[in-house]
This record gives C-alpha cells, sequence and structure tokens, in this order.
C-alpha cells in the first residue's frame, strides 16, 4: 500500500483515520489515553504515518461524505457509537480497515460473544443463559434456591457473577451464599470514587 501511494506522489504520507469516540481513546481534552496514546506514538515514529482524529462532533453529527478521507481506518464499537455509519463510511471511501466492522455487532450481544470465542476454541467458563422479557420472571428452566441455581438442570452455586446479555450494558452482579451472609455486589462503570455497591438484602437474581 505504501508503495502505491509512492507512485502516485514520492513523500506522501499514510493517511490513518481514527473513528472512535473521545470517551474510549481521551483521559482529557487534548489527551490520549495510555493505550491509545502508545499506539499512536507508534505508527507515528516510522515517520510514514499521518494520524487523523475525527471526533465526537464529525462522528455523530456530520454525514459520512463529510468526514475526512483516509488511506487506513481504525474504528471500533463502544456505547453510543454509530457503528452501521462507521460502516456507511467504510463502504464510500473504501479505507484498508485495521479492524473489521461488521463483526463489531457481535459485541452487542454476550450469548453471541461466547457462541463465537467457542467455535474459535477459546476457553470460557461455565456458563448458562436465561432468557427472560422482564427482570424477576419465571421461568419453567430456571431453579432458584438460597445457595445456587439451576439452568436447564446444570447447577450453579454461589457465588456466581450474572451479567446482562446487552454488551453495553455494564451493570453486573456478584451473587454470594449464605455461609458468606449472602448478599449482592453491584459492579457498574465508575461514578466518583465509586464502581461498586453491595446490597445485604438481594438475593433472587434479577
Amino acid at each position: 500500500m505504501v508503495k502505491g501511494r509512492e507512485n502516485n506522489g514520492a513523500g506522501k504520507k499514510v493517511i490513518v483515520g481514527v473513528c472512535v469516540m473521545e470517551k474510549k481513546v481521551k483521559c482529557g481534552p487534548e489527551v490520549f489515553s495510555a493505550p491509545m496514546g502508545q499506539i499512536l506514538e507508534r505508527l507515528q515514529a516510522f515517520g510514514e504515518f499521518e494520524i487523523i482524529y475525527f471526533g465526537d462532533r464529525v462522528i455523530l453529527e456530520e454525514p459520512i461524505e463529510r468526514w475526512p478521507r483516509c488511506d487506513c481506518l481504525i474504528a471500533f464499537h463502544s456505547s453510543g457509537y454509530p457503528l452501521e455509519k462507521a460502516e456507511a463510511y467504510a463502504a464510500l471511501r473504501k479505507p484498508f480497515l485495521v479492524n473489521e466492522l461488521a463483526p463489531q455487532h457481535l459485541l452487542h450481544d454476550r450469548r453471541k460473544v461466547y457462541e463465537c470465542l467457542e467455535m474459535c476454541g477459546i476457553p470460557v467458563p461455565r456458563y448458562a443463559f436465561v432468557n427472560r422479557d422482564k427482570p424477576y420472571e419465571e421461568l419453567e428452566y430456571f431453579v432458584e434456591e438460597e445457595d445456587f441455581v439451576e439452568v436447564h438442570g446444570q447447577r450453579f452455586w454461589k457465588p456466581f457473577v450474572e451479567k446482562p446479555v446487552h454488551g453495553d450494558d455494564h451493570r453486573i452482579m456478584i451473587y454470594y451464599p449464605s455461609s458468606a451472609g449472602g448478599g449482592m455486589k453491584e459492579l457498574f462503570r465508575k461514578v466518583g470514587n465509586r464502581s461498586s455497591e453491595f446490597h445485604p438484602e438481594v438475593r433472587r437474581v434479577r
């Protein structure tokens, strides 16, 4: 790819577009987070790349026809990210995709993520799916007791972790056995100096 650009114009740099929500790459108005900063610094160290950061306003508000043109695109999903819009941009401008866009749709559904991992032979923890239309809905295949639950005959003893199906929902629950006092700890995105809260009265799985 670099040789092709040299044939069309000697000395031209390969333009790398970073199409990512600011919350995923920045820890301040002008400061990139450490992981993204390392990636961009290493790319620029070669001297062959020019980095263009799209920014939230462009990603969310501008039509794709007005997005910056680039030779390579770094784009990955996060909460609020318009993945379909990024796909439309890639189809229009046809940059080289550093990471594929279409497979990122499965990140919305933790069930599909587990299925994909197993298909690829990647070990996953023992798990079961409980598909409810509303919290605490009674289901024939789900049995709940004080210190364990059974899903389709599989028994899971507390403590265990319960995650919502949607990948953008970060409210994860840990349920404790009665021998440890019972209760549930809720994990969530950091708010102030807190990222969890213990609920001693909660026993049932939502």
